[in-house]
């Protein structure tokens, strides 16, 4: 957490704005109150100095197995169907041969479902990794989903890629590899 230049919560908030990566905190600082901040808003997991290479490991592992594989090929411009390709380095979406702006919430909030293709993000951690540092609410997260439906559905009062799981979350469809 101390660095040099910045503390390791705004190096947090600086990945959080381009990136849903995993965090897992390495530190000498074993103050409760911090601990708990880091895992409230930022890390997967907490370690403190000094550590064992085997449980550092093993705790990587177990981040890495909930993190999951990233569904989609990874590549700049990731083809969902013919109707829809998604370029998050741009921001942008390809919706049926038209470029589409995303705002960077659209742009996470769309990562994240696809990143877990094909399972039920619930709205706690779609909150939780949205807006990692604020307090919001599923009315917040319920009217961005509705204007990503906007830019990138065919039709967004019957979904095909954001689909509601009524109480739950939303669900992102696993990708056709036929």
């Amino acid at each position: 957490l101390n660095m040099p230049g910045m503390d390791g919560f705004e190096l947090c908030e600086a990945i959080f704005q381009f990136s849903d990566l995993p965090i897992i905190m390495l530190t000498a600082i074993d103050n409760e109150e911090t601990v708990v901040e880091s895992l409230d808003k930022y890390a997967e997991d907490y370690i403190t100095k000094p550590f064992r290479p085997a449980e550092l490991a093993a705790r990587i592992r177990r981040v890495l197995r909930r993190v999951g594989n990233f569904s989609y090929t990874l590549d700049p411009l990731i083809t969902v169907d013919d109707y829809l390709q998604v370029d998050f380095p741009e921001r942008k979406a390809i919706v049926n041969r038209q470029k589409v702006n995303l705002t960077p919430t659209e742009s996470r909030l769309l990562y994240i479902l696809m990143r877990n293709a094909g399972h039920t993000v619930t709205n706690h951690f779609l909150l939780n990794r949205t807006w990692p540092t604020e307090d919001a609410y599923e009315d917040r997260l319920h009217t961005h989903i509705y204007r990503l439906r906007r830019k990138i559905e065919p039709n967004p009062k019957e979904p095909k890629y954001v689909i509601s799981q009524w109480g739950t979350g939303y669900t992102f469809p696993a990708p056709n590899h036929s």
